[in-house]
């Protein structure tokens, strides 16, 4: 992901700007005072309800509420486009400003992030000092410190400085000047991991791929605790095609057992990698589709598919990754005979043997289903998603209790950056059924409340049941980070559509392609839209 993008495309679950009315899980939450993580959330399962607190607390809002929070997303709007067009000072003085108007610790939480990334790190620990239920957001809290903090700490002139040096060189064009500028004064700051950080960030833009390196390693040395650092190392090594050291970097990284901010970009890395690297063709077709299917992009992944199909028909993994794309988009039949095909071909295959096991629980044959995902966990014991879809599977087929135990003390071992087996599980096994389908986005989002896909799901859970006003104001909040991205305008196209404003929606289709023209779903929708609205004129 290129970084000046982080800004706005990783924080879906954004400025929820009011505090939740609290449910029968009110005893859990206890105030924290100062920025010191006191104790770790007791459960999954409490962290879900907390979730839900917040997001029905959204139908609760009055006329005046809506309104104060119209302001505010109109406020960091402004300062946003302040901040790009590098008037650091005046976006320093008016975030901190907007800080004091959020009082919602998630809203917090998702903002400081944001600071974090661009180098505004006083005002990140701002917005972290002012989250109320600290202990109940430990883990995102303690992630993204460890994460981003610099080693050096910096007065508030310095990261005004860097944060100019951030705006010129992603939004600017300026990368090229902002490395001679700063290349002078690296003697002064040769012990700076963040003075460092930033020169790579310049010299990756302008691709001197070495002198990117020579610097981030500086940065690395002298921080090796930042996860962001090695991130963008990552980065580097790819573009500069250095790919072993890539793999071996992305190893050592994914030692770290929460990283929660960036698991899904790593995710991505490794597909990239693995994409490049390869020299058989089949296996470089295969990590570059699964990589748009990990994005989320499904119908291109589709797509994709089909068209190596068409020239490579017994590639059992690529069959198998098209059924995979079906399901997602809920074409369980379809995907029912690509996942058999693929089974014929090859029977050792665990993404198809999973899919077996999802078409037979999506059609209620849970006997089946619970012997084909043993077969699948006997081959990978350590895939969590196929521990909680056997573990769900033996719930609905009265397995011996002692077994579902067994799993479930599995999953209370599972390390928090593997959240995203919910969401996975969300789209396959429980399309069909809304209240778990809700529940595992849930327990996604409540293990990382910053998980664009899983919120983005949970909003169209929300449209399909006609719940419209939740699910606008999820997308409501949402804009405050995503009003460039190409996901908000679908999410808004699908509100409009859902709600039978065709021509808005088309509006916002075509802005949602004119960001992402790959992005194969919305087009699809746009191209259906198009006859209904040539008819309402007529």
């Amino acid at each position: 992901m290129n970084i000046k993008n982080k800004i706005i495309l990783s924080l879906f679950f954004s400025f929820l700007i009011l505090k939740p009315t609290l449910g029968q899980d009110d005893n859990l939450l206890i105030p924290v005072k100062n920025n010191i993580l006191q104790a770790k959330p007791t459960s999954n399962f409490n962290l879900a309800n907390i979730v839900d607190s917040f997001l029905t607390h959204e139908t609760k809002q009055d006329d005046s509420a809506i309104d104060d929070k119209s302001k505010i997303r109109k406020d960091f709007i402004s300062i946003t486009s302040k901040f790009n067009q590098g008037n650091a000072k005046v976006a320093y003085d008016e975030y901190s400003a907007l800080i004091d108007k959020i009082d919602n610790d998630i809203s917090l939480l998702s903002l400081s992030r944001v600071l974090y990334e661009i180098g505004y790190f006083s005002l990140a620990n701002k917005a972290i000092e002012k989250i109320t239920y600290k202990n109940q957001f430990y883990d995102n809290i303690l992630d993204l410190e460890t994460s981003y903090k610099p080693k050096v700490l910096l007065d508030a002139e310095s990261e005004i400085n860097y944060a100019k040096n951030y705006a010129d060189i992603y939004f600017n064009n300026n990368a090229a000047e902002v490395a001679s500028q700063l290349v002078i004064q690296k003697n002064h700051h040769s012990k700076n991991d963040f003075f460092n950080f930033t020169l790579s960030r310049a010299y990756l833009e302008t691709k001197q791929y070495n002198l990117a390196l020579n610097y981030i390693n500086k940065a690395i040395h002298l921080n090796p605790a930042n996860i962001n650092y090695q991130v963008f190392k990552v980065e580097i090594l790819i573009k500069d095609k250095k790919f072993k050291e890539a793999k071996k970097l992305i190893k050592k990284i994914e030692k770290n057992k929460l990283l929660l901010a960036f698991s899904t970009e790593i995710e991505l890395q490794k597909e990239a990698i693995l994409a490049a690297s390869t020299g058989n063709i089949q296996d470089k077709k295969y990590h570059t589709i699964n990589k748009t299917f990990k994005e989320g992009n499904f119908e291109k992944a589709k797509k994709d598919c089909q068209n190596v199909l068409n020239f490579d028909k017994d590639n059992d993994k690529i069959i198998s990754l098209y059924a995979k794309s079906e399901l997602a988009l809920g074409n369980v039949e379809r995907a029912n005979n690509y996942f058999v095909n693929s089974y014929k071909i090859e029977k050792n295959n665990i993404d198809t043997l999973i899919g077996l096991g999802d078409i037979r629980y999506l059609h209620g044959d849970y006997k089946y289903a619970v012997k084909t995902y043993k077969k699948a966990y006997k081959k990978d014991k350590k895939n969590y998603e196929t521990i909680i879809k056997l573990s769900t599977a033996q719930k609905q087929y009265a397995q011996k209790p002692k077994e579902i135990k067994k799993l479930e003390t599995l999953l209370d071992k599972m390390p928090k950056n593997e959240y995203s087996v919910y969401y996975n599980s969300a789209i396959s096994i429980a399309q069909k059924n809304a209240v778990l389908k809700e529940d595992f986005l849930k327990k996604a989002l409540s293990i990382n409340p910053l998980h664009e896909n899983a919120l983005g799901e949970l909003i169209e859970l929300h449209l399909k049941n006609k719940n419209y006003k939740l699910a606008k104001a999820l997308i409501y909040n949402a804009s405050f980070t995503l009003e460039k991205n190409y996901y908000y305008y679908y999410l808004c196209a699908l509100y409009n559509q859902a709600t039978g404003k065709t021509k808005e929606a088309i509006y916002f289709y075509k802005t949602s392609l004119s960001l992402n023209p790959n992005f194969e779903i919305a087009n699809k929708r746009l191209l259906k839209l198009i006859p209904d609205a040539i008819n309402e004129e007529i």
